[in-house]
């Protein structure tokens, strides 16, 4: 049945918000990206390429991009932030002083508020100007971007905290590749999602130093025991982590080659040094910044996360992995 056709804006023209316009494009939805990189606007409108991520694999050509965030914006319905976690707030105040009518944010960035450590859906409601923000969700899940634009099977979650927009925003998506369910634990899938990136650099070292199966299964299961101990002392309901947002996203991150924070910690456990493996590393992985986010909050409300403490101390103590990792184990809390 032909889908009630949407204008969707996409916020950034990176890799997850170029596979969400294909998706939405396949839709039948109208979509506009909006990005400041004249090089990678003038590929999509006129190649149907965003070959700085995709090399030559087309996307839809019913896609449209612009660097004027006006046009962009000026006929939304829905807004997608699919931009990195620091680019956030700057955005809503753009979207503060340009948007003049309700509009649905639907966001896909994957992390904490560095600054207050809040989950995404508080800072943005926080910022953004009420009387033009209709609901807030988010599409949280396993999906690599690539295969997403290869039209491969993925699963993954709508959330909002309204059952009915969760279902909205969930129709805007789903389709036979791209199969999507709607679900009201906004901030559970919010922590799942951000502190999964990065239990996967714990897992990238653990395997880059030892190519254990066991210790990969090993840390992954205290890595889930983690999040959900932490996000249960923040109203999480403990059930999220074990859909799509939360169980199936963790595994895909901390096992894939493709998860840019699994691919930074087997650096790392090469160079047994993340001080100058961080130094040169160009790609925004944000469970760097995660990590710091949840130990810095974990401490000052008396959690006691011992993976995620490990992995703080090599981030940003400049510790060897190959020194404390082998402890590690022995720390483990489980839920």
């Amino acid at each position: 049945m032909r889908k009630e056709q949407k204008n969707i804006t996409i916020i950034g023209t990176g890799a997850y918000g170029t596979v969400l316009a294909n998706v939405l494009t396949d839709n039948d939805h109208n979509v506009i990206m909006y990005g400041i990189d004249s090089k990678e606007v003038n590929d999509i409108n006129d190649e149907h390429l965003n070959s700085h991520f995709f090399g030559d694999l087309k996307i839809n050509r019913e896609i449209k991009a612009t660097t004027n965030f006006t046009e962009a914006v000026e006929d939304a319905e829905y807004i997608i932030l699919g931009i990195p976690v620091i680019a956030i707030k700057p955005i809503i105040e753009r979207i503060n002083q340009t948007v003049t009518k309700p509009v649905v944010i639907i966001n896909v960035s994957k992390g904490l508020d560095p600054e207050t450590h809040e989950v995404l859906s508080r800072s943005i409601g926080k910022l953004i100007n009420n009387q033009i923000l209709k609901a807030y969700a988010g599409i949280y899940g396993p999906s690599i971007a690539k295969e997403v634009l290869q039209r491969k099977p993925t699963c993954i979650m709508a959330v909002s905290n309204e059952i009915a927009m969760a279902q909205e925003v969930r129709n805007l998506f789903n389709n036979e590749y791209f199969v999507t369910f709607a679900n009201t634990d906004v901030v559970g899938a919010e922590y799942a999602v951000a502190l999964k990136n990065a239990v996967a650099i714990a897992s990238g070292i653990f395997n880059g130093l030892y190519a254990s199966d066991n210790a990969k299964a090993a840390l992954i299961t205290m890595g889930l025991n983690e999040i959900q101990l932490f996000a249960k002392a923040k109203g999480a309901r403990i059930e999220t982590f074990l859909n799509f947002a939360g169980l199936a996203d963790l595994i895909l991150t901390a096992t894939s080659s493709k998860s840019r924070n699994y691919s930074l910690g087997f650096e790392i456990s090469q160079a047994d040094d993340a001080k100058k493996v961080l130094a040169s590393h160009a790609k925004t992985v944000e469970g760097v910044l995660t990590c710091k986010t949840i130990v810095l909050d974990a401490r000052a409300n008396k959690i006691v996360l011992p993976l995620f403490e490990a992995l703080y101390d090599i981030l940003y103590n400049n510790k060897r992995p190959s020194a404390i990792i082998n402890s590690v184990f022995t720390k483990a809390i489980l839920a």
